[in-house]
């Protein structure tokens, strides 16, 4: 899977990438950014282009010979190719309103999954880290997932609710979902699949996620023990939907989702 990698240097380089990235992204943050929309309507602001510039540079310095795929200036992952993945700013509307849950987003991919993950949040404060094999870490404390394995007790996480609405049938399978778990919430972003992460929540669903949406979070997930696939079980990185859980109530979600 690692192709020969150094995995613990590839951990290294990338925590080492974040933090200057986190310098150049706190300090637009703080002084306030507006936003532009991107011809699919999102909208992007000189904080992520000039972030995910720092971020190339840097990556080319460190890992030469290695792909890069980033929201702002494209690429692809080549399975023949080890691919870091980034999203410069993730929760961009978060961010451009003055709310601190947004994060830098990095994730090295070799033969199509994440061996890697770093997701630096640094107006909140928190740096999660992870490599196949080593680990999951928050603030360089080990991750775990919840041991929860009933419905009836699950903490489950959701992005928005207009996909929801628009989607035929889906407002009802979220309503399912409501009514079975213990507690649902709207958190979104990268967060809430680091809440799985954490074992602070048993189950998070979105929908219309890219690549570098949730690369870097599936393997932090998957190193606290956790799972990350699209809602029909396949990788991740396919694109689509994406269902994050601890592990234990995967399945049961999985059904949900699928309306049984």
């Amino acid at each position: 899977m690692s192709l020969g990698l150094d995995l613990p240097r590839a951990l290294a380089g990338a925590v080492e990438i974040a933090e200057e990235a986190d310098q150049l992204s706190l300090a637009h943050f703080q002084a306030g950014v507006a936003a532009v929309a991107k011809p699919d309507g999102s909208p992007v602001t000189v904080a992520d282009r000039e972030v995910e510039r720092l971020v190339r540079r840097r990556l080319s310095e460190t890992f030469p010979g290695h792909a890069v795929m980033g929201e702002e200036e494209g690429g692809s992952l080549d399975p023949a190719v080890p691919t870091w993945v980034l999203d410069p700013i993730d929760a961009t509307k978060n961010f451009i309103r003055g709310i601190p849950v947004w994060a830098t987003l990095l994730a090295l991919c070799v033969e199509g999954q994440p061996v890697v993950g770093v997701a630096s949040a640094p107006a909140m404060g928190e740096r999660w880290e992870a490599a196949a094999g080593l680990g999951a870490r928050c603030n360089g404390e080990p991750l775990h997932v919840s041991a929860v394995d009933a419905l009836s007790d699950a903490h489950v996480l959701h992005g928005g609710l207009d996909w929801f609405r628009r989607t035929e049938g889906h407002w009802a399978m979220l309503g399912t979902l409501a009514d079975r778990a213990w507690r649902t919430r709207g958190f979104g972003d990268f967060w809430m699949h680091l809440l799985v992460a954490g074992g602070q929540a048993d189950i998070a669903l979105e929908r219309d996620v890219q690549p570098w949406d949730i690369a870097a979070v599936a393997c932090i997930v998957a190193e606290a023990g956790g799972r990350t696939t699209t809602w029909d079980g396949d990788p991740i990185l396919e694109g689509g939907g994406v269902l994050t859980s601890n592990g234990r109530l995967h399945e049961t979600a999985m059904a949900v989702l699928a309306g049984r």
